[in-house]
């Protein structure tokens, strides 16, 4: 009997999982990463309660879920995380009046105490090393070039550099269209002309590459990096990606991931934790530096909450304090005597 009441459980929490990924997806517009990362928070949370309807659980049993995953030696961002989605999944479920549940368990489940860590980023010299160590080394240098000054010059998301498609540049009016980033929202970037002249080069001057014989090796080709544009990767004249590995297919985050690990370390500015949202920090770190708004980096970056973007800069407090410092009411004294008048009355 309990066997049988654990597989009708499962069945019963397998309609709302799909459910919710189903309204995640249709309705809140979440990327395919987005809704892997969800079903396997959920799936390992509704394992975990398989012989229960986890509808009906309470508050005490979210804590102890919460409990058991610090037990398993999760980090604190990973437990945050899994306590965050099932949030997410109670809310949709109490908003709903199809569904006997009133109140959200997870609601006032407090997230772990994170440590503060100062994000990884590349220094100005570090990327401008990678971008000239590119030209220098590269065996696809046009196309690799214009690959990282993309990230380095807009903070696109690898998620993102990767979707674009030749019709996202505008060399006319001077941005790339970003579709269906994060949320399900598009986005314009600004291009400046270092930018516009790496990726011009990539899709119109590289043209072909020049078939140069080797003497020794006749039936062997040496090929011509400098003039390695677009159209060399092309096998598929209907794709439109922009950016093609050299077999004609779309990159993968793991194949931009690997070329540019190998690019850092060859040119000796790896270091642990380095990834490609290091780039899109550096992007934004520069432009803070340089004194652009926060909600125009919002913008930039695509965040929806420019409070966000304190996780991806790398700032100088004691420049934070200087700049409070120059606020206009920053030598406004409390008037006491103002005080005890209000407190008289």
């Amino acid at each position: 009997m309990q066997n049988v009441l654990s597989i009708v459980k499962a069945n019963v929490n397998d309609l709302y999982l799909r459910e919710y990924l189903l309204y995640l997806k249709s309705d809140k517009g979440a990327r395919p990463k987005t809704l892997i990362g969800y079903e396997a928070d959920l799936r390992r949370f509704m394992n975990h309660f398989s012989t229960r309807d986890v509808l009906e659980l309470r508050q005490q049993d979210i804590r102890e879920y919460k409990f058991s995953l610090v037990d398993a030696g999760l980090a604190p961002r990973t437990v945050n995380r899994a306590i965050s989605v099932i949030r997410s999944f109670y809310e949709y479920f109490v908003d709903h009046d199809d569904y006997a549940i009133a109140k959200n368990p997870a609601k006032h489940i407090q997230g772990m105490k994170v440590p503060k860590t100062v994000p990884i980023t590349l220094g100005e010299q570090q990327a401008k090393t990678l971008l000239d160590g590119i030209m220098l080394t590269g065996r696809y240098a046009v196309r690799d070039y214009a690959i990282f000054a993309t990230f380095l010059f807009t903070g696109v998301r690898v998620s993102e550099l990767i979707a674009l498609k030749t019709y996202d540049v505008n060399f006319e009016e001077g941005y790339i269209h970003v579709r269906d980033g994060k949320g399900g929202k598009d986005r314009v970037i600004p291009m400046i002309p270092q930018l516009a002249n790496a990726l011009q080069l990539y899709l119109q001057n590289g043209i072909v590459y020049e078939e140069i014989q080797k003497k020794k090796r006749k039936s062997r080709h040496e090929i011509n990096r400098y003039r390695c544009g677009r159209k060399y990767f092309v096998t598929d004249e209907d794709d439109q990606t922009l950016f093609l590995t050299k077999y004609g297919k779309p990159y993968s985050e793991k194949g931009i991931d690997w070329l540019f690990k190998s690019y850092a370390k060859k040119l000796g500015i790896y270091k642990d934790g380095l990834s490609l949202h290091a780039l899109r920090r550096s992007c934004l770190t520069f432009l803070h530096k340089q004194g652009v708004d926060l909600f125009v980096l919002r913008e930039i970056s695509g965040h929806a909450r420019v409070q966000t973007l304190e996780h991806y800069l790398a700032i100088d407090t004691s420049k934070v304090m200087d700049a409070m410092k120059r606020h206009p009411l920053h030598s406004h004294q409390l008037d006491h005597g103002l005080v005890e008048m209000v407190r008289s009355r």
